[in-house]
């Protein structure tokens, strides 16, 4: 996996959420009793929010703008937000290569590697982030069937159930010096099985509130299937005790109360591609909405998601919401790939506003959030001019694109030496002048080890020290004033 020099974090680019005066409670967290944000009653438009005053630090930038003016920064490319994406991109796409996914695998659906080498096994060496706690799924709903792997061992050591679906990490000591802030970073797998999975989950709405998920307005409503990824959980394995909602609320109180305790300065960053792209703002708009971002000093810690083709997640509402609670949301997508158009092909954030107002309440309404970064294949000379659907979805083409994007109309031209050969590293991709393979990059001898008395098999998995006890989680999202 290619390695970018690290540069200031994507926060420095966007101004921190401004207070507002308290009001009604919300009996869901304790947290929320410190600040209200009253959600608009009949407005459809975007929140602006009034900017506040940068460190010096991050001063030397071209300048902050809201969360819905980034011309500055992507009309033309801004090289230091550039590298920053790149950056939580690698982390999305590390999901993808540390997760197991050989049904011939006592372990199909786990984490191949512990988490204290876990970017040193992926070959990406002195990252400067450290993993903190892994995330895990569980499939007990109807509506996630194609999404979860699972061993053709049906009496293996893994529970068929349960996949590993992410990861918690922060930025280490020197790393947090150079970013001006201790960088918790949330990383979301996306799917493995090509892209069957957006026929399961393409279904309807449901109010983030029949999960229980903190809402102030009950119209509020996501993607189903994303919700039951999210909340979802088997009590019988201990991987999914808690749900990964749960699991990870409870590591961000952790991690937050710790860094406060410190009073160091915290900034929450969420990445995700495709189906991970969808459970990163769902995620975002939940720390937000339960208060985790808000520390006992009243210091709001900035949350920003990075997405990368994603799908649109929720109703007008859930847009309306997640932006008034002053989270920061970049989706940058390939304009040939047609997951970011899906679900809400026909009705969306384009349709007319009478349209909105007599479909909204509907359950096939959808928008997307953020600003957008919509980059062009075509425009890259490296890259064969006909792809098909899951090549024009692949993670490493996106980042390509990144790296040699400079603005519309510009010249396609790499700038920080990204390998092209790791176009090919999972797809057929790069144009065959180049003479690089397709899908080159393989488990030598599909992780068959031999054994001292000659016979070949799978290893067994050491080390998966990876999550909050369950006690722990339970004391944590209790501490939340959420009930377990």
């Amino acid at each position: 996996m290619a390695m970018i020099k690290l540069n200031l974090p994507f926060h420095a680019y966007l101004p921190n959420k401004p207070p507002t005066k308290i009001s009604t409670p919300n009996n869901r967290s304790w947290r929320l009793l410190k600040r209200d944000r009253s959600f608009p009653q009949t407005s459809m438009a975007t929140t602006t929010k009034p900017m506040k005053k940068t460190s010096s630090q991050h001063q030397k930038l071209k300048g902050t703008k809201d969360q819905n003016d980034f011309s500055s920064l992507l009309e033309p490319m801004d090289p230091l937000l550039r590298s920053q994406v790149i950056r939580y991109g690698e982390m999305a796409q590390a999901c993808y290569e540390s997760f197991d996914n050989d049904p011939y695998s006592k372990y199909c659906g786990s984490c191949k590697v512990p988490p204290k080498t876990f970017f040193q096994d992926l070959g990406m060496n002195d990252f400067g982030y450290d993993i903190t706690s892994y995330i895990y799924s569980s499939n007990t709903s109807n509506l996630v069937p194609k999404f979860f792997t699972k061993s053709i061992h049906s009496d293996g050591p893994w529970s068929p159930s349960v996949n590993w679906i992410g990861y918690v990490a922060v930025s280490d000591d020197e790393t947090t010096a150079k970013l001006g802030r201790r960088d918790i970073a949330i990383a979301w797998r996306g799917t493995v099985t090509k892209l069957e999975w957006y026929e399961d989950l393409m279904n309807f709405l449901k109010p983030v509130s029949a999960q229980k998920l903190a809402s102030r307005d009950p119209k509020i409503k996501v993607m189903a299937g994303f919700l039951h990824i999210y909340t979802d959980k088997d009590q019988s394995c201990m991987y999914s005790k808690f749900s990964a909602r749960e699991q990870l609320l409870a590591e961000l109180a952790r991690l937050t109360m710790i860094y406060g305790e410190k009073k160091e300065e915290i900034s929450i960053t969420i990445t995700g591609h495709s189906l991970g792209s969808a459970l990163a703002i769902l995620s975002a708009y939940d720390i937000a909405e339960s208060g985790l971002d808000i520390l006992d000093n009243m210091h709001d810690i900035p949350i920003s998601v990075m997405s990368f083709s994603g799908p649109r997640v929720g109703n007008t509402r859930f847009q309306n919401r997640l932006e008034l609670l002053g989270v920061k949301v970049l989706r940058v997508f390939n304009v040939h790939d047609k997951v970011p158009n899906v679900p809400g092909f026909f009705l969306n954030e384009y349709t007319s506003s009478l349209a909105r107002h007599i479909f909204d309440w509907t359950t096939w309404f959808y928008s997307h959030v953020g600003e957008e970064l919509a980059l062009d294949h075509t425009k890259s000379p490296f890259v064969k001019s006909k792809l098909d659907l899951p090549s024009k979805h692949n993670l490493e083409l996106l980042l390509h694109l990144v790296d040699g994007y400079h603005g519309k109309g510009t010249e396609f031209c790499l700038s920080s030496g990204r390998d092209k050969a790791l176009l090919n590293k999972d797809g057929d991709i790069l144009k065959g002048e180049h003479l690089i393979p397709p899908k080159w990059f393989q488990v030598e001898n599909k992780g068959l080890r031999r054994k001292p008395n000659g016979k070949w098999e799978l290893p067994e998995q050491n080390g998966i020290e990876d999550h909050l006890q369950p006690e722990d989680v339970e004391r944590h999202l209790r501490k939340l004033g959420l009930k377990v």
